[in-house]
């Protein structure tokens, strides 16, 4: 049987990845980034990742240093070169990789170097959460469906232990707050 940790990014991935151009205003940016429920967007040309803004970068780059956000383009801000990984990376890897670079975030571009989606260091930590949670309630012969439901949000990608559901999607309890 195959270890959780053999598992290839692309399982999961979130497909629908917040982006944005070079050019682009970090005020434009923002806002699509508070639209996805993410802490980061990620820079493309021609359909290829060429850099990414993380909360991190805006609070180093431009809040600190008082700029004004409709001044300041994603390109003067954006990290590169990007560290980005294929579909079939498994976790471990993908995992390894964060942490020797200190990153939280890996970009997932095919073979073309299209960006087809991005894994974060929750969505592991998801991973790794469940299965070990599920093991030790099956072990304790306890019934994981009777609960709340937990898990990862479809809106923000968070995991938590209370999901809510709004029109059929699962999401967490900040942004059912939002678009109800």
């Amino acid at each position: 049987m195959a270890m959780q940790s053999d598992i290839p990014v692309k399982e999961i991935m979130t497909r629908y990845v917040c982006t944005g151009e070079k050019e682009e205003t970090l005020l434009t940016a923002s806002k699509r980034m508070i639209e996805f429920g993410v802490g980061s967007i990620v820079v493309v040309e021609n359909g290829r990742p060429i850099g990414i803004v993380t909360e991190r970068d805006i609070l180093l780059k431009v809040v600190s240093r008082n700029r004004i956000p409709s001044k300041v383009r994603l390109k003067d801000i954006m990290s590169t070169p990007l560290i980005t990984v294929n579909p079939n990376t498994s976790l471990r890897e993908a995992a390894d990789i964060m942490r020797k670079r200190g990153i939280r975030r890996l970009p997932v571009v095919n073979e073309n170097g299209n960006l087809i989606g991005i894994v974060t260091d929750n969505d592991i930590l998801s991973v790794a959460i469940d299965l070990g949670e599920f093991a030790e309630l099956l072990r304790d012969n306890i019934n994981p469906f009777e609960e709340e439901l937990s898990g990862k949000c479809e809106k923000c990608g968070r995991v938590t232990d209370k999901l809510l559901d709004f029109h059929g999607l699962k999401i967490c309890e900040d942004c059912y707050e939002v678009l109800k």
